[in-house]
């Protein structure tokens, strides 16, 4: 049963990202020819206003087909695209048919998306990527409403550290970190301080000096320190003890700023673990593609359920969190085939004012398709591989 909310969940967020594409086409007045909830073979289907809506077998994500998406910007719709009904050859204006849905010959150019202007189609590609994190933004209102944030509440300073002289106070409120006077992190949730202290774990040493800034009495304090060497780990460590306490929002306010900061933490992490991937620090047992994120989140509902199906609930809503924005951010990557990559060429054509070859434009997307294609058999493959070997139970 977890194993299916799983996948509902995951199909939910994908085919709430292929809703803004399709939102946005139908606001710049672009034809959409079908709107589907789910993959492969069609069940059932309506068309309505010249766009086919369908409900496919496979209850796992959507799409969204745009009239004259494929046509690299040619403007040129042969009977590739749409056929001209039997009944309508003689006709001045006649009808096209794309397997149902109809469209005049003389509305083809005006509502091909090819042709609409850059910023419209900008809007169009962008559309998914904002959709996935107003979703997020949205859930993350409704959960920190029940379960408060995990803000990194300073309760005491190790004995004998560094940090106990340094004039730290019980019920500090952490808001920021730099090692040896470099780039200034911002810290908003014990999650982001303990994902920066993983990052920088090798660079911490016996001489590093570390500088903190806190909220106090509505004030910020900065303190500096040396590490503190913990014999257990044999590693250095921040000295502190910090309350574990989750903290609910009061106002209004306090709701959105909190959803706002849940939001940029697991933007943030996307970006921090694409680091980790590029230095070699995440191990092949360690990448996930869809089986592996069913899987974990399957087997973390049901683990979460042993407190009540309203936590499990909670939880649930945390991962799509987590993977709404991975969606919109993994999307926003500059690779041909994915919003990215087309929203790239969309700039460079309204920062220059010409538009790029359609056969060069259509070329690279087919490179990238099969680049992006074979990455993610590797992917599935890995998936398969470390579903049988265990590795996802272990993180479970």
């Amino acid at each position: 049963m977890s194993i299916i909310v799983a996948i509902l969940a995951l199909g939910f967020l994908i085919f709430f990202h292929e809703l803004g594409h399709f939102l946005m086409a139908k606001a710049c007045g672009v034809g959409v020819l079908e709107f589907s909830v789910g993959m492969g073979p069609r069940l059932i289907f309506r068309v309505f206003r010249n766009t086919r809506y369908s409900l496919k077998l496979l209850p796992f994500g959507g799409s969204c087909a745009m009239l004259g998406e494929d046509s690299a910007g040619s403007g040129d719709f042969s009977t590739a695209d749409g056929e001209i009904m039997e009944e309508e050859r003689e006709e001045e204006d006649p009808w096209i048919d794309f397997d149902g849905v109809r469209y005049r010959e003389s509305e083809l150019s005006r509502r091909s998306f090819q042709n609409r202007p850059g910023w419209q189609r900008f809007l169009i590609c962008f559309g998914g990527v904002f959709h996935n994190l107003l979703l997020a933004f949205l859930l993350a209102l409704f959960v920190v409403h029940f379960s408060g944030m995990d803000r990194p509440v300073i309760n005491a300073a190790q004995p004998g550290s560094s940090a106990e002289s340094a004039g730290f106070e019980r019920g500090d409120l952490l808001s920021g970190i730099s090692l040896d006077g470099k780039r200034f992190r911002r810290i908003e949730t014990f999650r982001e301080l303990y994902l920066w202290l993983y990052l920088h774990s090798d660079s911490i040493k016996e001489n590093s000096v570390l500088e903190l800034r806190c909220q106090r009495n509505g004030q910020e304090e900065r303190m500096k320190f040396s590490p503190w060497y913990d014999k257990e780990s044999g590693k250095y460590r921040l000295g502190l003890e910090f309350s574990g306490k989750r903290v609910r929002p009061e106002t209004v306010g306090d709701s959105l700023l909190y959803a706002y900061q849940e939001l940029r933490y697991n933007v943030v992490v996307v970006f921090d673990s694409l680091q980790l991937l590029f230095r070699g620090r995440i191990r092949r047992n360690e990448l996930m593609g869809p089986v592996g994120t069913v899987t974990v989140i399957g087997d973390t509902v049901e683990q979460s359920t042993r407190y009540g199906l309203f936590n499990a609930f909670l939880v649930l809503l945390n991962l799509c969190i987590m993977l709404s924005a991975n969606l919109a951010v993994m999307n926003l990557l500059p690779i041909p085939a994915l919003d990215g990559g087309r929203l790239l060429f969309i700039l460079l054509e309204m920062i220059s004012r010409k538009r790029l070859n359609p056969k060069v434009e259509e070329t690279i997307n087919r490179i990238g398709m099969i680049v992006l294609l074979l990455l993610m058999a590797l992917i599935f493959l890995n998936d398969i591989v470390n579903l049988f070997n265990g590795a996802y139970r272990n993180i479970g």
